[in-house]
C-alpha cells in the first residue's frame, strides 16, 4: 500500500507569547492550503476542510517557528 504524500508549510513568529502567533498560524494554513489545492481552485481552503493536520510549535532565535502537516513532521 501507498503512503499518502505528506505536505507541510510553516511560518515564523516574532514572540514567544502564544497570544501573538495567530498571523504565524494563519499564514502557515494558508501555505498548506496552497498546496493542497488544484492549481485552478479559487477555494484553497476547502482542501482542508475535515483533513487531520499536525502542529509543531519549535523555539526560534526570534521567537517560535509554527509547523503544519498533513502527516508526521520531521524532527519531532
Amino acid at each position: 500500500m501507498t503512503e499518502p504524500e505528506n505536505y507541510s508549510a510553516e511560518a515564523e513568529a516574532s514572540s514567544m507569547d502564544p497570544h501573538d502567533w495567530g498571523r504565524a498560524m494563519a499564514l502557515a494554513v494558508t501555505r498548506l492550503a496552497e498546496q493542497l489545492a488544484p492549481g485552478d481552485s479559487e477555494d484553497a481552503h476547502a482542501s482542508l476542510v475535515g483533513r487531520d493536520l499536525r502542529l509543531l510549535i519549535s523555539d526560534d532565535p526570534a521567537g517560535v517557528r509554527i509547523t503544519i502537516s498533513t502527516g508526521p513532521i520531521a524532527g519531532s
